[in-house]
């Protein structure tokens, strides 16, 4: 074999990988989850009740609302062992939840920047759940303290998302939307190690485990906060 031959047949299997990487399916019919290079746009609002954007309209003058937040599942070994739990998490964009007035192209941005604030707060809690994981040295991190670590984290992203949207929509602060892209920006690069996977998205899309022996888990466990 010659070695231009062998060069060859190395980039086309690099090739292949690569390709292959980038297949998996982030959004279906009625879901976007959240990657990089995804964007929402207008024809993805698509709920039939203008209920909520009326009433969104009134209290914070836009034309859009977008229903973001967390979708998670929990996959557990067939047979407890070596293998641990593994998590799959992803900030969703509900697509015939979310409805539109009409083409408001800061509306837009705005839920655009939420759906990257989720993204930030969803590497909060893979952040927190791994660090865990190697404290702990248990194999079922996820299926004990997800929910515990989900809670906190959610309540902390809606009070975020209440500040940037007073900021931006309501007190009209010079200069906010521009502030906040930046600093969401400079977060999620400074956190890429804690990035949604497309493998999260795939699992969430296909809704069952794409790794051989394993299960979804049927129950984990409850928020362990003390109320």
């Amino acid at each position: 074999m010659s070695c231009r031959f062998f060069l060859v047949l190395i980039l086309c299997v690099i090739s292949i990988k690569l390709k292959s990487q980038t297949e998996y399916p982030t959004e279906n019919k009625r879901d976007i989850y959240w990657q990089h290079c995804t964007k929402i746009n207008f024809s993805d609002y698509q709920s039939q009740n203008d209920e909520k954007c009326l009433k969104y309209k009134e209290k914070y003058g836009t034309n859009t609302v977008a229903s973001i937040g967390f979708r998670a599942i929990v996959d557990i070994p067939k047979k407890w062992g070596k293998n641990s739990d593994k998590l799959y998490l992803a900030p969703v964009f509900c697509k015939n939840c979310s409805c539109i007035l009409s083409e408001d192209s800061l509306s837009l941005l705005v839920d655009r920047l939420m759906f990257d604030v989720a993204e930030i707060f969803a590497r909060k809690i893979r952040k927190e759940l791994l660090e865990l994981q190697d404290t702990m040295k248990i194999n079922n991190t996820y299926s004990m303290f997800f929910t515990t670590i989900h809670n906190k984290f959610e309540e902390e992203m809606l009070d975020y998302c209440g500040t940037v949207l007073i900021d931006v929509l309501i007190e009209k602060k010079d200069s906010a939307y521009i502030e906040w892209r930046k600093t969401v920006d400079n977060f999620l690069q400074q956190t890429e190690d804690y990035a949604t996977r497309p493998e999260d998205c795939y699992r969430l899309v296909l809704g069952k485990p794409i790794e051989k022996g394993y299960k979804m888990a049927k129950t984990i466990m409850g928020d362990m906060r003390k109320k």
